[in-house]
């Protein structure tokens, strides 16, 4: 999943409207951005497969370290340490802040799980894969990701308060580049490389957490 990832990132950014958009963008495709290094330094694997599934030409082959339930906890729990451990001055609601960060990165294993054919292990590479595979439907991963992404931003823009009001062109941008980038994912060229595939999750990944956080930044006072 790619664009439904960023839907819960807006329905959580209502839920603590405290985090940064930004942040809660880097939160839910963090192992993505992981598993992007992993996959260059060669301790998970993977690769193209032109029609493997409709929607993907990628086999993943093991991913235990980023891609498993117990990974998926296990970063959950340190995004959220790490998060907490930063100075703020709403300390009353930095612990609720650091959980719906910790969450968000969780919440990128059980979407994952509809989408993958069953290879998200639940703990290592031998441990039991799970995948409902919606990936071989096209039509149905664009309903499907379409929809959370649509649900999250409408949680978004109608619980806006007016310290976190939302900027509608800027949301406009961001939105347009989710699904520019969604749709290129399975409608352009198979990646030629797996070194390109590596590279382009970490890049976009880092891009759409810069995007976030300009959506979010408070306009500048006069």
């Amino acid at each position: 999943m790619f664009a439904g990832h960023y839907g819960v990132a807006f329905a959580l950014k209502r839920a603590e409207p405290r985090v940064s958009l930004g942040t809660l963008f880097l939160a839910v495709q963090l192992v993505d951005i992981l598993w992007g290094g992993t996959l260059l330094l060669g301790w998970e694997h993977a690769r193209v497969v032109p029609g493997y599934l409709a929607a993907s030409p990628l086999e993943f082959l093991d991913y235990p370290i980023t891609h498993s339930l117990l990974a998926g906890l296990a970063w959950g729990a340190a995004a959220a340490l790490i998060y907490y451990s930063l100075p703020t001055t709403n300390v009353s609601h930095h612990g609720r802040a650091a959980a719906i960060v910790g969450l968000a990165v969780l919440s990128h294993w059980p979407l994952d799980v509809l989408m993958h054919a069953p290879d998200l292990p639940l703990a290592g590479s031998a441990s039991t894969k799970l995948g409902l595979g919606l990936w071989k439907s096209v039509p149905l991963t664009i309903a499907i990701e379409l929809l959370v992404l649509a649900a999250g931003v409408a949680l978004y823009v109608t619980r806006h308060s007016r310290r976190h009001p939302v900027r509608p062109g800027r949301l406009a941008v961001v939105l347009a580049v989710i699904v520019a980038v969604f749709l290129a994912s399975f409608l352009g060229a198979p990646p030629s490389n797996l070194h390109l595939v590596g590279i382009g999750a970490i890049a976009i990944g880092v891009v759409m957490t810069a995007l976030g956080w300009w959506a979010d930044r408070p306009a500048a006072r006069a």
